[in-house]
């Protein structure tokens, strides 16, 4: 039984034996009554009746009083009960009292307004020697709120998820604070002392701290920038390995030197610049460039890093010798150029450009479009401009003013340039002066409506003119092609001239001749070098890929760098091999002349081989080389543009196009290539073709070509003719037969060549003609028309035109192709296989 249903049983017994003691008092009283009118007043009817009621009082009382005894028992059994209830109580309660003084937890007991109800011996501990003395009554957060005050608090960490807090006072205790309400609407709140919890995670975070330090000093020691820390007063605070390397001082002398001013007056200072003012790049010396950058800090130290740029700044002078190169070039071009970035500001512009505008390069060099010469048209240029951004080649036409303020048209291509990662960095723009062509069309124009008789005739002309101008215009192909053969030109004469005089002079101005001829050699190969790259950027090159036997180029390639092959004092070899394989015939021949060019200049005086061979369902074309060989860093970017690798044997005029032009028509082709070599060995160079029918192989050898010191005597009875509309080619070409006992007569076109001889080809034995002739005459148009006069005519067409076009017109007759520039061993070789028998 609980004590409070007790103490309600004990009240309701006593107030039961009250009411029962009450009625008793009553019926005695009635008992007395009765029994004394009966003794008084004798008995009667009434009498008896009062008597009998009086006896059933009497049992009633009895009955009652049995009654009150049963309760009396039960109230002293209560209690009993209650005594020992209370006892029990005070037990549990003693009991709860122990458990709470022996945890070692400090525990106050708040009421709903946060006044101390109870509290353990171990919260009074909790503010020993900290002024703070709580008591019962006190309102704790009072207490708390005068202790965060007096600073006996010295931080209070806000309460988490859970609701614990954490106190830090200031005898250096931390503890940590667990609120619970009670059922009466106050808080129970524990103090769990957690001081050597954080002593120990303080310990881990320092040593965490001291770990990472050291990794930080180790990371700044091995990174590629020099880092001084200088304090105010010039003190050398701070330094990494990097920075001794590039100051060049001992590290017991930087720790000695008292200010940074001793420091640099150190006879083993390299000269790092510490002045903030000046250019921020320093050339140390030539194996060190570095990028400076000096800091005030906010507490008074200065803060010197210096960059390592040695390898950018030679890239750049590489750059910038480059550049000049290509503006030489671009300047004498006979077109307008310009580069635009992506901000659309004008980056570079060459000769004909500037003065065609009548614009200084530094007026014009980062001048935004729409604020330049441009500014009147700009508004028409903004849908070609958004669309060259998109990546597409636009071609349009363009009215302006030129230097003079005439109004012009100009004929306006629009190329966009790809970085390595595919982005589009700017566009280039090629533009040729078309105003004469537009006022033919507009005179054409006139020239109609003025003639209605001759409206169709003059339409067809109209026409015609259009569709050649846009063919012109659209042809980026074309447009380089004009310029090879415009350079091609005169370079092939000089080269003929050249040829000459190698037979002619003395030995004393021999060199001068070879020297001349090398010059000559690295011109053409840096004209064709750059028409193809161009080509090859702006995409207007596409293979064209058919079922070819490989064997013949092969054996072309054979035969022509084996005369080469003299110049570079080579031991040169071929093994080759008949198959049939789907390729462009020309793209892959100029793969293999870049190739095996490449191997002869850095194979010099030693053995280049050319192999091919059948690896499973491939033909392996590989080029062999005894050369310095290459590292295999230098593997990764020989396929890029302008890569130049630093050796010995580095020519002063390759522009570092070789190999990239190589990468592109491969990839153009689908041929895959690889490169194998070691340094100090040599290299092999591989272009897999997959063969699609193999014709009998059993029979493979090697070929070993020996260079005939002089012509056969079959040549040189010879008499050749020879057609070309420029007058120093005939001159050379004159020359050059001369030298070498051979009658040759020349012609600058169809027409003189016919009135000369009547009209007769009898005392010709061979026809050497140029392909572009005057009055839109070919060299192709002059062979069909000799032909039909002298069919069993040997013909060769000299030309600076590499289009497929014309080598599939000659695909299938017996006319030979020669390429300009022609040196005297290739022109030899072309008359010992057209003459020979």
């Amino acid at each position: 039984m609980q004590p409070n249903n007790q103490f309600a049983d004990v009240e309701a017994l006593q107030q039961a034996l009250y009411e029962q003691r009450r009625e008793n008092e009553k019926l005695e009283k009635i008992n007395a009554a009765l029994m004394y009118r009966m003794e008084e007043g004798g008995f009667n009817h009434h009498s008896y009746r009062a008597f009998e009621h009086s006896v059933q009082l009497s049992e009633k009382v009895s009955q009652k009083t049995e009654e009150l005894q049963s309760v009396l028992q039960k109230l002293e059994q209560s209690n009993a009960e209650l005594v020992r209830a209370h006892e029990e109580t005070h037990q549990v309660k003693q009991r709860l009292h122990d458990a709470i003084e022996s945890t070692n937890q400090a525990m106050v007991l708040l009421d709903r307004l946060g006044g101390i109800i109870f509290f353990n011996r171990h919260f009074e501990t909790v503010w020993d020697d900290l002024s703070i003395t709580p008591k019962i009554g006190d309102n704790y957060y009072d207490i708390t709120q005068a202790a965060k005050h007096s600073g006996v608090i010295r931080r209070a960490l806000p309460a988490d998820v859970e609701g614990r807090m954490i106190y830090q006072l200031s005898n250096k205790r931390w503890y940590q604070l667990t609120n619970r309400p009670t059922q009466e609407g106050g808080n129970v709140i524990l103090f769990n002392d957690i001081t050597e919890v954080k002593l120990l995670e303080s310990n881990r975070y320092e040593q965490v701290i001291k770990e990472k330090n050291k990794l930080l000093q180790s990371l700044i020691d091995n990174i590629d920038v020099g880092i001084l820390l200088i304090d105010k007063e010039g003190g050398i605070a701070f330094w990494n390995n990097t920075f001794l390397t590039q100051s060049n001082v001992p590290q017991h002398v930087l720790v000695n030197s008292k200010n940074i001013y001793a420091l640099q007056n150190n006879r083993h200072w390299s000269g790092l610049n510490l002045n903030p003012v000046g250019p921020s790049t320093q050339i140390i010396h030539e194996q060190l460039v570095v990028e400076r950058n000096i800091t005030t800090l906010p507490d008074g130290n200065t803060l010197c890093t210096f960059t390592n740029v040695t390898s950018q700044h030679h890239y750049a002078e590489t750059l910038k010798q480059n550049e000049s190169w290509i503006r030489m070039i671009t300047d004498n071009v006979p077109a307008l150029i310009a580069y635009i970035g992506t901000d659309k500001k004008f980056q570079y512009t060459n000769k004909g450009y500037r003065d065609w505008y009548g614009v200084s390069e530094q007026d014009i060099n980062d001048m935004p479009m729409d604020r330049s010469h441009l500014k009147e048209v700009y508004p028409n240029l903004i849908q070609y401009l958004r669309r060259v951004n998109q990546g597409e080649v636009v071609s349009f036409q363009s009215k302006e003013k030129n230097a003079h303020g005439d109004v012009g048209f100009l004929q306006k291509v629009y190329l966009p340039h790809f970085n390595e990662s595919g982005d589009i960095t700017g566009h280039f723009v090629l533009a040729t002066d078309v105003s004469q062509q537009v006022e033919s069309q507009l005179q054409l124009k006139a020239a109609k409506d003025q003639l209605e008789s001759n409206v169709e005739k003059r339409t067809r002309e109209l026409n015609h003119a259009n569709i050649a101008l846009q063919e012109a215009i659209d042809s980026k192909s074309k447009f380089l092609a004009a310029i090879s053969h415009d350079l091609m030109q005169p370079l092939s004469a000089a080269i003929l001239f050249n040829e000459t005089l190698k037979d002619q002079v003395d030995s004393s101005s021999s060199p001068i001749v070879t020297a001349l001829d090398n010059s000559l050699s690295d011109l053409h190969g840096l004209i064709r070098t750059l028409i193809e790259t161009s080509k090859l950027d702006a995409g207007v090159l596409q293979p064209d890929k058919q079922q070819e036997n490989v064997l013949p180029l092969l054996m072309q390639l054979a035969e022509e760098f084996t005369h080469i092959s003299k110049d570079y004092s080579v031991d040169f070899r071929y093994r080759l091999k008949e198959a049939f394989v789907v390729t462009d015939v020309n793209l892959l021949s100029r793969i293999l002349r870049n190739l095996l060019i490449n191997a002869m200049k850095y194979g010099a005086n030693g053995k280049v081989l050319l192999a091919a061979r059948k690896v499973n369902e491939n033909l392996e074309i590989s080029i062999y080389d005894q050369g310095v060989g290459i590292s295999e860093d230098d593997q990764k970017v020989i396929f890029k543009e302008f890569s130049r690798l630093e050796n010995d044997f580095n020519y002063s005029y390759s522009l570092g196009l070789g190999l990239y032009i190589v990468d592109k028509m491969s990839k153009l082709l689908e041929h895959d290539i690889r490169v194998r070599s070691k340094e100090g060995v040599g290299a092999c160079f591989t272009v897999s073709i997959p063969i699609t029918e193999v014709c009998d192989t059993s029979q493979e050898q090697d070929y070993l070509y020996t260079l005939e010191p002089s012509l056969p005597d079959y040549v040189l009875d010879k008499h050749i003719w020879h057609i070309d509309n420029d007058a120093n080619m005939r001159i050379a070409m004159q020359t050059l037969f001369a030298n070498w006992d051979m009658e040759v007569d020349t012609f600058s076109g169809f027409e003189q060549c016919s009135a000369v001889n009547n009209g007769s080809f009898d005392e010709c034995d061979m026809l050497i003609v140029d392909y572009h002739l005057d009055e839109e005459e070919t060299g192709l148009d002059i062979a069909k028309r000799v032909r039909k006069i002298a069919p069993s005519m040997p013909i060769m067409i000299c030309t600076a035109n590499h289009s497929k076009a014309l080598a599939n017109e000659l695909e299938g007759t017996d006319i030979q192709l020669l390429h300009k520039p022609v040196n005297s061993a290739v022109l030899k070789a072309a008359l010992v296989s057209s003459l020979n028998g």
